[in-house]
């Protein structure tokens, strides 16, 4: 094969380099000299082709691919740090989600579709990639994983690659007579679903998401946008349901509209801060209380195994919990009544008498009303807005008001 690629490359005089080129040997403890032009190649243990570090000591020989796509996405999201890309005081979360998947994800992502990738390697993908959105939305590590992608509106990232395979796997046989087709009818006909095969991965995945079999889709397949649309269908209904079932098992998230999320669609606490840096901040408070990952007493408490209080201690009374805080605490009825006063005033005039009553009656209403007002779908979009402002700006004055007595 060598002599065969240098003779051709002599005919056209196009030389091959022999110090830019290498042999990487697989399962074979026999080493062999291998030349080109009576040059001796390298065979070094790993090397780097079309982008994609390959290694010949792994079980799949991509075991560095996957650290160095983490580091390269690192090192991206830190040049674009001057763009206001980070968590508190940057630019507002719908923002930077804008960047990363402009300029993140594709470098993280790059060549990924073509390999075959480890459990292990998934988990640290995806470890790297919640623990990101988590920063650009100022949530500590705690926060629900659930959570973070669904107040965001963004897909896992295993969905982003699994999109991608099937992607290119319809590009694949939709090339008539090319190699890459032959290739695909020969390795459905014969790999058993054991084997390490590419195609054989693009069959579990067309079954994770109900999709047409890749023996159907070989015979007849679809049109570019048809199966595009099909797809991304598919995949955001499989982990927008899988999401949410495990955002319904998490007690923490009870005060978070979760019910009404769609990927693509941001959550109205950071829909509705727009991009003026102190309206962020106040939502990355508001965010925390939707998520219960606000630090009360109660938390303080259950993290030492009831070695410390629970008790609140501004007022000494009950248990600091969200509802005390936001509604209860005597402490801080002074910044809570104006605020109060002004939510009370504006729903008066949006609702009906009964409706009114029946929110500020009940604390747990009012409670609900303050932290995530989008699950009351009486409430139009406009109304959401103005209520997000009034609630936004009482969560955060309690914070500070707290936080200054605690001192």
């Amino acid at each position: 094969m060598l002599d065969l690629q240098t003779f051709h490359a002599n005919k056209f005089r196009y030389l091959i380099s022999s110090q830019k080129s290498c042999v990487l040997n697989y399962r074979c403890a026999d080493s062999y000299d291998w030349s080109i032009n009576g040059e001796i190649l390298d065979t070094p243990e790993n090397a780097v082709h079309l982008g994609i570090q390959r290694d010949k000591l792994s079980r799949l020989g991509t075991k560095e691919v996957v650290p160095g796509r983490i580091q390269l996405a690192r090192q991206t999201v830190y040049s674009l740090m001057g763009a206001g890309l980070y968590g508190l005081n940057g630019v507002n979360p719908k923002v930077s989600l804008h960047l990363i998947r402009c300029y993140v994800i594709p470098r993280l992502l790059y060549g990924l579709e073509v390999i075959l990738l480890s459990k292990t390697d998934i988990s640290n993908l995806t470890t790297y990639f919640v623990k990101l959105l988590k920063r650009i939305q100022h949530l500590p590590d705690r926060t629900a994983n659930a959570a973070v992608l669904l107040l965001i509106g963004q897909i896992p990232i295993e969905a982003e690659i699994h999109k991608r395979i099937l992607g290119i796997f319809r590009n694949i046989i939709d090339n008539d007579n090319s190699v890459e087709r032959d290739l695909a009818f020969r390795q459905l006909a014969m790999k058993s679903d054991s084997s390490n095969s590419w195609f054989r991965k693009v069959v579990i995945i067309t079954e994770l998401y109900d999709l047409p079999s890749p023996h159907d889709l070989l015979v007849s397949p679809p049109s570019k946008s048809k199966w595009k649309k099909l797809v991304n269908s598919s995949v955001n209904y499989y982990w927008i349901t899988k999401l949410k079932s495990e955002a319904s098992e998490k007690s923490s998230l009870n005060l978070l509209n979760y019910a009404d999320a769609e990927f693509g669609s941001i959550h109205s606490i950071w829909n509705t801060c727009g991009s003026e840096p102190y309206s962020t901040l106040r939502a990355c408070i508001k965010s925390k209380l939707a998520c219960n990952t606000y630090t009360l007493q109660c938390d303080k408490s259950k993290f030492s195994k009831r070695q410390i209080s629970a008790i609140c201690p501004l007022c000494g009374i009950e248990d600091e919990n969200r509802l005390h805080f936001i509604l209860r605490c005597s402490r801080l009825n002074n910044v809570r009544n104006s605020f109060i006063q002004s939510l009370k005033t504006f729903i008066k005039d949006v609702v009906t008498t009964n409706l009114y009553d029946e929110l500020f009656s009940s604390k747990i209403n009012t409670l609900q009303l303050i932290i995530d007002c989008s699950v009351f779908h009486f409430l139009t979009r406009g109304d959401v807005f103005k209520v997000e402002c009034i609630t936004r700006g009482l969560c955060f004055k309690l914070h500070q008001v707290r936080s200054n007595l605690l001192r």
